[in-house]
């Protein structure tokens, strides 16, 4: 027998990923999701301390950007925000997960819907990350008005540190990803564009006066926002290719390495 097929956490074939059925969040060992890539003993102290000190770093961020930028609830109408909340609820819940296997790793590994949602929202969030932040730097930040300190690190905290931490941490962690599961993160976003455009027909406003969430989705120029929302959403396909790229390279080095399990 050769070695690809003892290692549970080989992925799969480029034909296989390109099936429908890849398109679901079956994992055939799903203790992978609760391990980091590294760690060789069934349960790992220094994971777990990682775990929880990524949660407090969002979660601490999100709590706190939610008291002082609630602003009457209008905090809630950004895409920015769902994936800061996102990343916050992303955290905590692995930390959770992780610590319960910790204590008894039979218990979390027969909780196959958790299993399930975890995994989707981890990859949503992930890729929601790269967007967040592409857009934000390259299309709206320029038009960003002057702003006292505290905005400018809050800044940094929801449209850079996403992207580079989970980015960090899809080379640490042990779970698998899929190059069908760009779906998830695609669903979501167009459910925030359905989402805007509703605002816009109800007359919603933002902070500021103006009709429209973002610059980019002003549905008063109907043909430029639908412009827009199709090349993010080939962007977005695009960031879910190289995400998937990053698990490659992570089980490559593992195998190298002989980390693979």
């Amino acid at each position: 027998m050769t070695q690809s097929t003892e290692l549970r956490q080989e992925p799969l074939k480029l034909r296989e990923e390109l099936q429908i059925r890849s398109i679901g969040l079956h994992h055939h060992a799903p203790e992978d999701f609760f391990r980091s890539q590294w760690q060789t003993e069934l349960q790992s102290c220094r994971f777990l301390i990682y775990r929880w000190s990524l949660a407090a770093f969002f979660g601490t961020g999100v709590i706190s950007y939610l008291i002082l930028f609630f602003k009457g609830g209008t905090v809630f109408i950004y895409l920015t925000n769902w994936n800061f909340i996102l990343c916050g609820v992303t955290s905590i819940s692995g930390a959770i997960f992780v610590s319960i296997h910790h204590r008894d790793s039979d218990k979390m590994v027969t909780r196959r819907c958790l299993v399930k949602c975890y995994w989707a929202c981890y990859w949503i969030n992930l890729i929601l990350s790269h967007i967040v932040s592409i857009v934000y730097w390259f299309c709206l930040y320029r038009d960003e008005p002057k702003r006292k300190l505290i905005y400018h690190i809050y800044n940094i905290w929801i449209h850079a540190m996403p992207l580079l931490l989970f980015t960090v941490d899809h080379m640490l962690v042990a779970h698998p990803s899929r190059l069908m599961h760009f779906l998830y993160p695609l669903l979501l976003a167009m459910g925030y564009a359905g989402f805007s455009y509703v605002y816009y027909l109800l007359g919603g406003l933002d902070p500021f006066g103006r009709t429209f969430i973002y610059k980019i989705l002003d549905y008063e120029k109907p043909s430029q926002a639908l412009k827009n929302i199709g090349w993010i959403s080939v962007l977005l396909v695009c960031c879910s290719a190289l995400q998937y790229g990053v698990y490659r390279l992570r089980v490559f080095i593992a195998r190298k390495l002989g980390k693979l399990q």
